[in-house]
């Protein structure tokens, strides 16, 4: 986002009610479409999709996307005008995580707390700040099962923002390649690596399909979707060295089809974590 669309006239169509797996493919589904911003909010077990674009908003170009969907418009609106991606940010509040602490560039001037391991992020245009219950799981994970003795490679698919990286990199990890098939992912993550003076340890870069597959690597984390999990899985185990730890997330604890493929190639379950209908998963090669 710039500053002119952010604090021109912003207009807002909210879609419902989801299921938890539908509400996340309708915003993978919506994001080509290039909106300021689409997002998903849970209200009493029903989700909901809001889209925020600095142009009237099609509702066919919309309906064009969402064909495969069950959903219905609940309202379309021209917002006041103020400043949302400083809403944004002003809604953003500190997470702590473990032995992390989260917070966003409006709180660096505040006082952080001694005995946490401090992540500034400023993720407007890309996910993972913590919040969701995937990265939230994910970072207990890494927190836990990344060892800075043994695990001497990193690597993070579908970065985001950068986060599950930038933690690792404060855990002690010195060679981190996060990749994201998104452009805006991929600055995104280069600006919050330099904001948190980690750069040094941590390549970024866009992959298309499974680049990444050319070398092993000793620890991997991928909080994505099921369906690309699963159709890269075998290049995910064939990059993944002997002994190594692999964390997978972004599905719900209902679905066992990443679990099960990923048995099926010969890893080890050593832990699950489930928070709020979503699971991560932690595998080993032995």
């Amino acid at each position: 986002m710039t500053k002119d669309t952010v604090e021109n006239v912003v207009y807002q169509c909210l879609i419902g009610d989801f299921g938890i797996k539908d509400a996340f493919e309708v915003i993978d589904a919506l994001y080509e479409y290039g909106y300021m911003s689409v997002s998903c909010a849970e209200k009493n077990r029903h989700w909901f999709v809001e889209v925020l674009n600095d142009e009237p908003i099609n509702e066919l170009e919309i309906k064009a996307a969402l064909g495969r969907f069950r959903y219905s418009f609940i309202k379309s609106d021209k917002l006041e005008n103020i400043n949302w991606l400083k809403k944004c940010f002003e809604n953003f509040k500190p997470i702590t995580v473990g032995s992390f602490y989260i917070y966003g560039p409006h709180l660096r001037k505040h006082d952080i707390p001694a005995n946490k391991i401090p992540i500034e992020i400023a993720a407007a245009t890309a996910f993972g700040t913590g919040e969701h219950p995937t990265t939230h799981n994910c970072l207990r994970a890494c927190e836990t099962f990344f060892d800075y003795r043994k695990h001497k490679s990193i690597l993070d698919i579908g970065c985001g923002s950068c986060i599950l990286s930038i933690a690792l990199a404060k855990l002690g990890a010195r060679n981190i390649t996060a990749c994201d098939n998104d452009a805006e992912a991929v600055r995104v993550s280069n600006e919050n690596i330099v904001i948190n003076k980690v750069a040094h340890r941590i390549s970024v870069f866009q992959n298309e399909t499974c680049e990444f597959a050319n070398k092993t690597y000793d620890f991997i984390v991928a909080n994505i979707l099921a369906e690309p999990l699963i159709s890269m899985s075998e290049y995910v185990v064939k990059s993944l060295a002997d002994n190594g730890i692999l964390v997978l997330s972004g599905f719900t604890y209902d679905d066992s089809s990443v679990r099960n493929k990923y048995l099926s190639l010969g890893l080890q379950l050593k832990f699950q974590y489930d928070l709020k209908e979503w699971t991560t998963l932690v595998f080993e090669k032995r």
